[in-house]
């Protein structure tokens, strides 16, 4: 297999050093796909050249080996180009980082925003743009995009929660991308395709879907692609494309960590939309104590952001990965319990 040079992706924002160590593969980058997004549905499609079946070739692909900071070894990362034998994959280990994130930011009686980037990892400059805003963010990468596995260790690298951003499939006709989630899938595909997402983004620490309006109303579906990786306990996280959706319930009850999103901050990519479903975040935060929002790498989005960060902080807002305010939910109960039988 051709050996591959790397380098490091560096954000615009120089307030970042700790980027600047990120070692990553160029080449994934260089070959990363423009995309837009349509404005006007919930499961939003990725309108890109990615979507189709990739014809990469196997011997390119086949383990892209990427070292993770502090890790002893390369991470394999299996081909772009098709799935293992589902016979080869159905007793294999999925490993997700167990211990706490490397930057979790705290959280100290303020309300917590819990922000979210989908859709990350098909365009370069779109991804070292997310990587330079100024908050513990959490990013949600397509395993599909070839530079999943680059884009995912520069984000660990920089302190950031990294997510599998798992294809799953919609109601409509609009594609979800490769490999992707379908309810009329067999259990053993079910497994393998949700086994080839997680292994495609070295260091996620959990999931949430992309689209997926169809598959996560259906728990059979769920609870067969959930549970292949339930051993290993990653935070799921549902998108809520749906009203209805059943993953925060299954994948409660298969006892794993679990969050909802809270806000869509671009449904319609414009500022003044965007700005309001941001001050509807802050009153959300203030009513309940947390927010979890989840935006896209579009232009529109990102300037945005990048004034109302430092805004909102200003104003008392914590920002917060999704591992640590999952953590403080988990101990809240546990607290209000303790005090209330301390005499």
């Amino acid at each position: 297999m051709p050996s591959r040079s790397v380098k490091s992706i560096r954000p615009h924002n120089a307030a970042m050093p700790a980027l600047a160590g990120a070692v990553v593969a160029s080449a994934y980058l260089a070959a990363a796909v423009a995309f837009s997004v349509a404005n006007a549905a919930p499961d939003r499609p990725i309108r890109s050249a990615a979507l189709a079946e990739p014809t990469v070739q196997a011997e390119t692909l086949a383990v892209a080996a990427v070292n993770e900071p502090g890790a002893g070894s390369a991470v394999p990362v299996p081909a772009l180009d098709r799935l293992p034998a589902a016979s080869a994959i159905a007793s294999a280990e999925v490993r997700l980082p167990i211990a706490a994130p490397l930057t979790s930011g705290a959280i100290a009686g303020h309300p917590s925003i819990a922000l979210i980037i989908d859709d990350v990892g098909l365009d370069a400059a779109a991804a070292a743009r997310v990587l330079a805003l100024d908050a513990p963010l959490t990013i949600a990468i397509l395993p599909y995009a070839e530079a999943a596995a680059a884009t995912a260790l520069a984000a660990r690298a920089g302190g950031r929660d990294v997510l599998v951003h798992v294809p799953m499939e919609p109601l409509g006709l609009d594609d979800p991308g490769p490999h992707a989630l379908r309810v009329d899938l067999s259990d053993r595909d079910l497994r393998a395709r949700i086994r080839w997402a997680m292994a495609r983004v070295p260091g996620a620490i959990g999931l949430n879907n992309h689209m997926g309006s169809r598959f996560t109303g259906d728990p059979r579906a769920l609870r067969v692609a959930l549970g292949a990786i339930a051993d290993q306990g990653p935070l799921f996280i549902d998108s809520m494309t749906i009203a209805d959706s059943r993953g925060y319930a299954v994948a409660e009850g298969l006892g794993l960590p679990v969050l909802r999103r809270d806000i869509f901050l671009d449904h319609v990519i414009e500022a003044g939309a965007i700005r309001a479903r941001l001050a509807e975040a802050e009153t959300l935060a203030r009513a309940q104590g947390h927010a979890v929002l989840i935006g896209h790498p579009h232009d529109a989005t990102l300037e945005a952001l990048e004034s109302w960060i430092g805004e909102a902080r200003a104003a008392g807002f914590d920002f917060v990965t999704v591992t640590a305010l999952s953590a403080q939910l988990a101990r809240a109960p546990a607290e209000q319990i303790s005090a209330s039988i301390v005499p």
